[in-house]
């Protein structure tokens, strides 16, 4: 700024200094409980003292007048993960293992967005507008589960996109609930759910809850779009459960009755993979 300008400024009566920056809570559960009142997701900006790239977010990101605007949709928080036993517990519950990490939470606590990394001024107001879309349908699914709790469609969806997020237990127990009270849903939206609860289980190395859980899925008629890949992880799961001559009939069926899906492929290798074990 030219010394002619700050002397214009001055005289105009304008402030020179920045813009103030993102008015933070510093306590989760105060931040926590004026989301709930406010019903607004909540930005919480995981740092510790000795995180470089923490502080040139505050010094770059956090100082963007459309990052600062954007924030006012939040509630903003600072978690100092080397902070008091509070802080440590939050950075665990929301498996916080580099920083720094930005996690966008609904009122409610759940995740909604998880990143880690430094972003810049330029590319975080687009997160943020990410985040806050996705905010309003985690909270339209969490509103109608207030309302009530066996709402299969709210239940699913909001199991189905934490999955995504690879919340995996929370998702799981959603979808445990969804499986149990969506008989009149539509036939392709049940096996969904199903098929992203067996994922889970069979990684739970659960076996015998994954088979029945892809059975049924398959049972449910019509046929819908997900038949190929519930056989496919059916396929897998007999591989991993160590019954090899149950495997190699649901891959092959995979490979010719649905030859131009992707899980042909990918069956047509499992089942090389059976032919070279020992």
């Amino acid at each position: 700024m030219t010394l002619p300008l700050v002397a214009a400024l001055l005289l105009s009566g304008a402030s020179t200094k920045p813009a103030p920056g993102i008015r933070w809570e510093r306590d989760f559960e105060v931040a926590l409980k004026k989301a709930q009142r406010e019903h607004k997701p909540l930005l919480v900006d995981f740092w510790a003292p000795w995180c470089g790239w923490c502080h040139r977010l505050d010094a770059t990101t956090y100082l963007d007048p459309d990052v600062v605007r954007l924030s006012k949709g939040f509630v903003p928080v600072k978690v100092n993960t080397e902070g008091g036993r509070s802080e440590t517990l939050v950075a665990m519950k929301y498996g916080v293992s580099e920083l720094p990490t930005i996690a966008f939470i609904s009122p409610s606590g759940r995740s909604i967005l998880h990143l880690t990394g430094f972003r810049g001024p330029g590319q975080f107001p687009r997160i943020m507008a990410a985040a806050q879309e996705a905010a309003t349908q985690v909270l339209g699914w969490e509103a109608s589960l207030a309302k009530n709790p066996k709402n299969a469609e709210a239940l699913a969806r909001l199991g189905i996109y934490l999955f995504e997020q690879e919340a995996y237990e929370e998702s799981r127990d959603l979808l445990v609930q969804a499986t149990r009270w969506d008989e009149g849903r539509p036939v392709d939206d049940r096996k969904q759910a199903r098929l992203m609860l067996a994922i889970i289980r069979h990684y739970e190395r659960r076996y015998p809850d994954t088979e029945a859980l892809l059975k049924e899925a398959l049972s449910l008629r019509p046929p819908g779009r997900h038949d190929a890949q519930l056989l496919y992880v059916l396929g897998r799961t007999y591989k991993a459960w160590g019954r090899f001559d149950q495997a190699r009939p649901v891959l092959e069926q995979v490979v010719h009755s649905y030859p131009d899906s992707p899980f042909a492929q990918r069956a047509q290798e499992t089942l090389v993979a059976l032919d070279r074990r020992p």
